[in-house]
């Protein structure tokens, strides 16, 4: 590869580095909802999963996944596998946070109501 390719593949991959996505989101979620730490941690998760991600492409991964069919249904199998996993241990994370709120202001309003009356 000649240093013009490389660098031509930088000056285009540059901006798309640059322009807040997912990640981007997802860490800002985490900050806001939890601590900084929360963030960095989501952070560190996500820049490890884009090395694995280019570790692969570069050694070939990619192509022979592109070039075997099967490759790519198992591969597909597997992320859809995971994310599902990832919905479903969400929503029950969601649904015990949404739940300990509701009971606790159900006790308040019991204390009010019983201290008032």
């Amino acid at each position: 590869m000649q240093w013009q390719q490389v660098l031509s593949f930088v000056a285009a991959i540059t901006p798309l580095t640059l322009i807040p996505g997912a990640s981007f989101t997802l860490v800002t979620q985490r900050v806001i909802a939890g601590s900084r730490t929360d963030g960095a941690l989501v952070a560190l998760g996500s820049a490890c999963g884009l090395l694995v991600h280019a570790t692969f492409a570069a050694v070939g991964l990619s192509a022979l996944v592109m070039s075997s069919a099967q490759a790519l249904t198992v591969v597909k199998i597997l992320g859809a596998g995971y994310l599902i996993w990832l919905g479903v241990t969400t929503w029950r994370s969601a649904r015990r946070g949404a739940v300990e709120p509701a009971a606790a202001r159900g006790r308040s309003s019991i204390r009010l109501g019983s201290g008032a009356g």
